[in-house]
């Protein structure tokens, strides 16, 4: 499975902040990081989350994510 550029962007980035904050990641929080369009960074996340390379956490506003549990602990 070869990742986007951009997959691999957000995947760092979705890391880098959970181990800052121990805390689930929005989409939003990425995209700010990134410099990149918030439904971009969703709509990546989404494919990520369908690759099993993040968790999904339920959230009815936008996407939040975390680490697989093998990366967070």
């Amino acid at each position: 499975m070869e990742l986007s550029p951009i997959q691999k962007d957000i995947l760092i980035t979705l890391i880098t902040l959970y181990h800052q904050s121990s805390h689930s990641i929005k989409g939003e929080e990425i995209a700010e990081v990134l410099r990149r369009n918030p439904g971009t960074v969703r709509n990546q996340m989404q494919a990520l989350k369908a690759l099993g390379l993040v968790d999904g956490v339920p959230d009815q506003k936008e996407v939040t994510a975390q680490p697989p549990e093998h990366i967070r602990s």
